[in-house]
């Protein structure tokens, strides 16, 4: 009879181990996809999690390790990528919004402020700029005046639309 006792490697913690390691390489490679690569925080997080209770599983039963701790690198990589992308694509979603608003800003103040001056100018004279002479409009500036102002002030106590 052999008197050598078979040591057999406990199989704890391999399981979710093997799903930590799958999930995290999906993760991964998910986070290096442009515009794509934010969503692989899920799968990230949850490989993180089962790459956890793996190495915690395989160190109560003194198992291998291995595996795991390349799980939990590899899913903590992909995390971290993909939360830098999804911090980067907010960043980008507020600064267009500002662009957007500055713009709206520009075009209202400055060609709008020249447009205004070339009424205001149009309406003191009683004519039209470039209008033949016999083309002269009748009307009443001053009170065509006082409506523009009081349209230009309506327009500034609105909030712009966002």
């Amino acid at each position: 009879m052999n008197n050598t006792a078979e040591v057999k490697g406990s199989g704890a913690g391999q399981g979710f181990g093997v799903a930590g390691f799958v999930l995290g390489l999906i993760a991964l490679i998910l986070s290096f996809i442009p515009c794509l690569g934010m969503y692989a925080v899920v799968p990230g997080v949850i490989a993180i999690i089962f790459s956890a209770i793996a190495f915690s599983q395989a160190n109560r039963a003194n198992a291998p390790r291995g595996l795991i701790i390349a799980a939990l690198i590899i899913s903590i990589t992909g995390t971290l990528i993909a939360s830098w992308q999804l911090a980067m694509m907010h960043r980008a979603a507020s600064n267009i919004g500002r662009v957007g608003t500055g713009i709206h800003d520009a075009f209202r103040d400055d060609i709008g402020d020249e447009i205004r001056d070339k009424i205001r100018r149009a309406l003191e004279d009683d004519t039209i700029p470039g209008a033949p002479d016999e083309d002269t409009i009748e009307f009443d500036a001053d009170a065509m005046i006082e409506e523009l102002e009081r349209l230009e002030k309506e327009a500034d106590e609105e909030p712009p639309d966002r």
